[in-house]
């Protein structure tokens, strides 16, 4: 449904017929070639079939297709639309823009309910914490990690840099022992070493497990409606990212919610090229360091394939060596958990897949540029139950921040 902005009201039946309707116009476009499924990496596990879904929707009711098909298993890692012949940026058979819609509209379902329920991680506590942002008219208080520092920061003015949830997921995830703020630490500092103060405001989720995990759009809109009024009153006009998931939901799924959308949003590793800020930098790396580079799913496949920059901010690195993975780019494997949902026996197997690739390559780390995935490879690596090879890949590859790993060369983390 895409009207001027999307509607986020209780599902109606006008709504419902909107999506209903889109839903059918989209899946029209398939002729069954089959690409989907054959990359779908879900499918080779056996547990779900993106081309098995449209069929049921090409032939029988949205609630029969519902109950043959469950949809909340779906990464929406966009390896389908990547070679789908019928898919472009304006129509076609969209699928994970198709799944979102068909979980807007059945979400309240009892049998939908009960599989979401089943594919819920960590106790839910991630969507807890967003809808309580949401309800809270007080902003959250996670800038503590910036008191002790000498980082300097602004609360108004052009440029913005968005912390996201990394000091939640520090304190909610303690047991990885992963330092999440150093990535938000070493982005403000180089920003301040190009001579920028960037706003960094106490805002909040950016809502994106909600959406696509949760389906929830009320309180979807409600997050994006006070971030947005949050930078317009403090003047901003460009916001610049570390984390995927923030960079992807602000650039593509604010705009569809919110009227007159006007920021200019930017992935960091982008800003410091373009604003050559690493140019005139002393490393005092001196020794060579090997490193292979993650593509998420959210910075490539479903964030305007945003591929060069982040390698290219990595090869100006002195002593770094970039080892390329056999799956890279759009074919780049997903780390199998999206929104915090799924996480499972299933895809574990993802994330034993992908590990293994970066250890083939040789490279000492595998750098990533979001905290979803730096999260679930570094549970892989930790979990109590590591039988002799998964201790064995643990001792050979080092998961990191892109952008920790080169505040760990300039010491500052």
């Amino acid at each position: 449904m895409e009207a001027s902005k999307r509607k986020t009201n209780t599902n109606t039946q006008s709504s419902i017929d909107e999506i209903i309707n889109k839903i059918k116009k989209s899946i029209n476009y398939c002729y069954n070639c089959n690409r989907c499924t054959n990359v779908c990496p879900l499918s080779h596990l056996g547990i779900f079939s993106p081309r098995n879904l449209i069929n049921d929707l090409s032939f029988l009711s949205i609630q029969e297709a519902m109950e043959r098909n469950n949809i909340w298993l779906c990464l929406s890692c966009g390896q389908c639309n990547t070679y789908c012949p019928m898919t472009n940026e304006k129509e076609g058979v969209n699928i994970p823009q198709l799944i979102l819609d068909l979980r807007i509209i059945t979400k309240e379902e009892a049998i939908e309910q009960e599989k979401v329920a089943q594919c819920e991680t960590h106790d839910g506590i991630f969507s807890t914490i967003a809808r309580l942002q949401a309800d809270n008219p007080l902003p959250p208080n996670k800038l503590d990690f910036l008191n002790d520092s000498n980082l300097k920061i602004s609360q108004s003015g052009s440029i913005a840099y968005f912390v996201g949830c990394l000091p939640i997921l520090e304190h909610t995830l303690y047991r990885l022992n992963i330092n999440y703020v150093n990535s938000a630490k070493t982005i403000i500092g180089l920003l301040n070493e190009g001579g920028i103060k960037p706003v960094v405001l106490n805002e909040k989720c950016c809502g994106h497990d909600i959406l696509w995990g949760k389906a929830d759009e009320i309180t979807f809109k409600k997050l994006a409606e006070y971030n947005v009024e949050l930078y317009r009153k403090a003047g901003v006009k460009t916001i610049i990212f570390g984390c995927a998931e923030g960079y992807r939901t602000w650039k593509y799924d604010y705009p569809k919610y919110i009227e007159d959308f006007e920021f200019e949003i930017v992935h960091f590793s982008e800003f410091l090229l373009e604003n050559q800020i690493l140019d005139n930098m002393r490393f005092p790396q001196s020794e060579e360091v090997t490193v292979t580079y993650h593509d998420p799913c959210r910075l490539g496949r479903l964030g305007g394939g945003l591929y060069d920059a982040p390698r290219k901010l990595i090869e100006l690195l002195p002593e770094v060596k970039l080892i390329e993975m056999k799956n890279i780019r759009e074919d780049a494997l997903c780390c199998g958990v999206s929104a915090f949902s799924g996480c499972n026996e299933y895809t574990r197997v993802l994330r034993k897949n992908r590990i293994q690739e970066a250890i083939d390559t040789g490279a000492e780390y595998m750098l990533v540029s979001c905290p979803k995935c730096l999260s679930h490879f570094e549970c892989y690596l930790q979990e109590p139950s590591l039988n002799h090879n998964q201790k064995e890949r643990k001792n050979k590859i080092k998961i990191m921040d892109l952008a920790a790993f080169i505040g760990k060369l300039l010491y500052y983390s």
